[in-house]
Order: structure tokens, then C-alpha cells, then sequence
């Protein structure tokens, strides 16, 4: 019953921020065009605020504890953010290459996916190191289990919420596909 709860909750809070960003969108408009900037921002926020209060819960974490934590997370979240905003612009200046036969510019695009990437892992290499000193080892464990889980269940309330979203738009519209991952 209380896994219940918490999912509704989870569903509640994500469906109000995909309504209060899908009323900035125009009316019979571009529904496939990817959401702007500000967009996916209000949405990584409510979902950075929801895994925070999840987590605590998961983790079983004090006050002390807390407050080590959720600044080292936020500023590895900020930097994340900005390596993926990087990524989209490389892959879409990329797909446009592609369809440009700009042959000459991919190899500059692939580089700079590359070094994305590797930044990327770098991040995550850091984030851990650093929580493995707050942490206790069995938070470490379900830390880690944690991620898995709630990973899991953002993109299935997303996909939710897109299926709801285009059946009340309309069945014939086609779903706009998740963003590939970094």
C-alpha cells in the first residue's frame, strides 16, 4: 500500500509538471519537436526534488547526512546537465550533418561526442568517490539500487504520461520517442 502511495504521488507530480510545460506549448503546433531548454529544466527539477525525498527515505538518512549530500548531489547534477545539453546540440548538429552529407564536420562532431562522453564518466567517477566518504556501505548499496529502481520508474511514468498525453491529443499523432541517452 505505501509503494502504492508513493507511486501515485510520483505520478501526480510529474503528470503537473509535463501539464504546466505542455500548456507553454502553442496549440496545434509542432507536437514532435523536442521540448525547449526551459522545459526539460522544470522537469529535471521536479525530478531532482522527487529522487531527493525518495532518497532520504531510501537511505534512511540523517540530518547531517543530508546535508552533505544533496549539495555534492545538486553540483554534480548542474554539471551533468550541462555535458547533456552539450551532447544534444553535438548529436543534433550531428544528425544534420548527416543529412547535409557535411562529411567534413563529422569527424570534429564525433571528437567532441567523445570528449562528452569521457567528461561524463569522469563526473560520475567523481560524484562516487565523494559519497563513498559520506556514506555508509550499506547506504552505498542501496544508493546504488536506489538509481536502478528510480531510473526505472522516471522513464516508465514518462512513457505513461506521453501515452495519456497523445490519447487525449489524438490517437493519429505519432509519440515522440525518448531522447537517447548519453
Amino acid at each position: 500500500m505505501k509503494k502504492h502511495v508513493v507511486k501515485m504521488l510520483l505520478l501526480f507530480f510529474l503528470m503537473f509538471g509535463f501539464a504546466a510545460t505542455s500548456m507553454a506549448e502553442p496549440r496545434g503546433g509542432d507536437f514532435d519537436a523536442p521540448p525547449t531548454r526551459e522545459q526539460m529544466e522544470k522537469v529535471r527539477n521536479r525530478i531532482e526534488t522527487l529522487r531527493m525525498w525518495k532518497l532520504t527515505k531510501a537511505l534512511d538518512l540523517d540530518e547531517k547526512t543530508s546535508a552533505q549530500i544533496f549539495p555534492l548531489l545538486n553540483r554534480y547534477d548542474k554539471k551533468r546537465a550541462e555535458i547533456e545539453n552539450a551532447m544534444r546540440d553535438n548529436m543534433r548538429e550531428l544528425r544534420e550533418s548527416l543529412r547535409g552529407k557535411r562529411e567534413g564536420q563529422l569527424k570534429n562532431i564525433l571528437d567532441r561526442l567523445e570528449q562528452n562522453h569521457r567528461s561524463m564518466q569522469s563526473i560520475k567517477d567523481a560524484e562516487w568517490e565523494e559519497l563513498k566518504g559520506i556514506l555508509s556501505v550499506e547506504q552505498q548499496a542501496k544508493f546504488i539500487i536506489f538509481l536502478l529502481e528510480f531510473d526505472r520508474e522516471i522513464k516508465k511514468i514518462i512513457e505513461e504520461t506521453r501515452e495519456r498525453r497523445q490519447d487525449r491529443l489524438g490517437k493519429d499523432m505519432p509519440a515522440r520517442p525518448l531522447p537517447p541517452r548519453p
